[in-house]
């Protein structure tokens, strides 16, 4: 015997066991057919979410900056070198209060001799008065006398008024925040003295895109968050712009900030507005709709414990859950766990909770 035989009568054997073993098989089964899922009970296992009303919001985030209308940068309105600080940074300050006093030697000085200037003025003007009342003298006389005398109180009066300009004041009540010009120093335009900041009418300046101009209104519920802070806070739109910029088609938006807070300005506010709250409606995680060929959203239900799949219409998402618009009803059973595995019609098994 050689080996092309013995080798060919081996692949024979191994060909008459497979076919005998196919034949076992087949003969299983009722008319040699491959049995039916409800022949065999193997039915694919899956879990539900059942459709019910819920609450559902939808907001955008938009980021801004804190500001304030009440910050001001006090500038020397009379030039001069820094005398005295009479405040320190941080002190609270009321509106008037005297914060730095310019040096005034010079114009004091200038005081000194209008003051003797009136003086003269006033006793020639006495004296003249007196004249005419005795009908001596020209009424020329006395006119020009008046006139001296009220030349020099109108100068001593302007004096003053620079005078007064050299303590420079807290323009409203607030913080002292910084000063700026030391003693000795010279105070002059346009470099600021000092500044003074007021943190009760805070608020929050962003630009929001064209896309939500019909979705904000004064007054609207809004939440502002600011990175280093323990929590948001909530608060409400002051103001909507009435004007589109046209290099980012973006408008202004204007937000309170409760008196207290501690935030500060230029500090960057993210703003959470609510454009969409609704009582009630039906929605489901985004993960389980599903999108076939054709682009159509779909789900899976059980219905009589028979998969069917159920076209739908998405809305907004927010955190992760989806709005359905349609397609759906509450009490609908829609399988979670076990979607990607079944095709509509199949018969399933809800698991066991």
């Amino acid at each position: 015997m050689n080996l092309t035989t013995t080798y060919a009568g081996r692949m024979l054997a191994a060909l008459a066991i497979s076919v005998g073993l196919i034949q076992c098989g087949a003969s299983d089964a009722p008319d040699g057919k491959t049995p039916t899922q409800e022949e065999t009970g193997a039915y694919t296992q899956v879990s539900v979410r059942d459709m019910q009303w819920v609450p559902f919001s939808h907001s955008f985030a938009v980021q801004g900056n804190v500001e304030t209308d009440r910050v001001a940068n006090v500038l020397a309105e009379f030039p001069g070198v820094v005398e005295e600080v009479l405040r320190k940074e941080g002190d609270q300050v009321a509106k008037g209060a005297p914060l730095v006093r310019i040096n005034t030697d010079v114009l004091g000085k200038q005081r000194e001799e209008l003051l003797t200037q009136l003086a003269l003025a006033q006793t020639l003007l006495e004296r003249q008065e007196r004249l005419w009342s005795k009908d001596i003298g020209s009424e020329v006389d006395l006119l020009q006398a008046q006139a001296g005398v009220q030349s020099l109180e109108r100068s001593l009066a302007t004096l003053d008024e620079q005078l007064d300009k050299a303590v420079i004041r807290a323009p409203f009540s607030g913080v002292l925040d910084r000063i700026f010009s030391n003693v000795g120093e010279m105070a002059a335009p346009p470099m600021p003295v000092v500044r003074v900041v007021d943190l009760n009418d805070l608020y929050v300046r962003a630009s929001v895109s064209d896309h939500y101009a019909g979705a904000l209104s004064e007054g609207q519920e809004v939440r502002v968050e600011v990175r280093g802070m323990e929590e948001g806070l909530e608060s409400q739109i002051r103001r909507v712009g009435q004007y589109i910029t046209a290099a980012n088609r973006s408008i202004d938006l204007t937000v309170d900030l409760p008196k207290g807070t501690r935030m500060l300005p230029n500090m960057v506010a993210t703003v959470h507005i609510t454009d969409l709250a609704l009582d009630s409606a039906l929605t489901l995680p985004a993960s389980l709709v599903q999108q076939d060929a054709s682009g159509q959203d779909f789900v899976y239900v059980v219905q009589d414990d028979v998969a069917q799949k159920r076209s739908v219409v998405s809305g907004m998402m927010s955190e992760g859950m989806l709005l359905i618009e349609s397609g759906l009803n509450p009490g609908d059973q829609v399988i979670e766990r076990g979607a990607t595995r079944v095709i509509s019609g199949e018969r399933v098994e809800l698991m066991e909770s």
